[in-house]
């Protein structure tokens, strides 16, 4: 006996509205904002339109609503206080996942080691400014059929190997059929602007694979705040 279209039409979008309660809202958004910085002192907090870098990120990050907490990963009670102001939740990282010479891979493995609820998550990077939540929109969706997303931006350098004092080799070119930029793809550069993975890959000591997907960003919007100079562009970008 068929079953009528209308009862299946019903029953197809109760199983689809239940997958994505259940793969794509128990997504925990991950900020990591350590007090220590060597490129700019307190960088996590400088001032940037109307709020902080931080809670910049947090409000981008809280307009799309897709995700079921929002926590900063941080070792700095002035963190805390602005990220609680912004309503996000903190988790306390151990001085040793805080260091310098820490990874981001290893800040997140901490976390989910203490909070094993969280099985998938989305890491955001405070420095990357220009973070737009339809690019988070577009992330979302790809993940509810790949392990992994990320953000790139399309680069059309040519790009050269030193291989000593006196060699060099190319390594996405042909010196003899220089590609014109029209004619040729280009490449995917990471930008670290976020990363959507999950708990298997973490303890694997990875944010992707090779059945990630990714989204690309505009270039104009890949700018990362490192220095103060990328500080003073972001912000004159912004106000213009």
């Amino acid at each position: 006996m068929n079953t009528p279209p209308l009862k299946m039409f019903v029953t197809l979008f109760i199983w689809l509205s239940i997958y994505e309660c259940c793969s794509i809202y128990d997504t925990h958004a991950i900020i990591l904002a350590r007090g220590g910085s060597k490129g700019i002192r307190n960088k996590n907090l400088l001032p940037f339109n109307g709020t902080t870098l931080l809670g910049h990120i947090i409000q981008i990050v809280k307009e799309t609503k897709k995700f079921s907490a929002i926590w900063i990963s941080t070792d700095s009670e002035n963190i805390e206080g602005e990220a609680i102001k912004h309503g996000a939740l903190v988790y306390k990282r151990m001085p040793y996942f805080a260091q310098d010479s820490s990874t981001s891979v290893e800040a997140i493995k901490e976390f989910l080691y203490k909070n094993k609820f969280v099985k998938k998550f989305a890491l955001f990077q405070c420095t990357s400014v220009f973070l737009k939540p339809s690019y988070i929109k577009e992330a979302v969706k790809k993940f509810r059929i790949h392990p992994c997303v990320f953000a790139v931006k399309r680069s059309h350098k040519l790009r050269w190997k030193e291989l000593n004092h006196q060699m060099l080799t190319p390594l996405n070119f042909n010196p003899k059929r220089r590609p014109r930029r029209q004619d040729w793809k280009g490449e995917l550069e990471e930008t670290g602007m976020f990363y959507f993975s999950n708990r298997n890959l973490i303890y694997q000591n990875l944010l992707q694979n090779d059945w990630c997907a990714v989204v690309e960003i505009e270039t104009r919007d890949s700018i990362e705040i490192d220095s103060l100079i990328d500080y003073q562009i972001a912000q004159c970008i912004m106000k213009n």
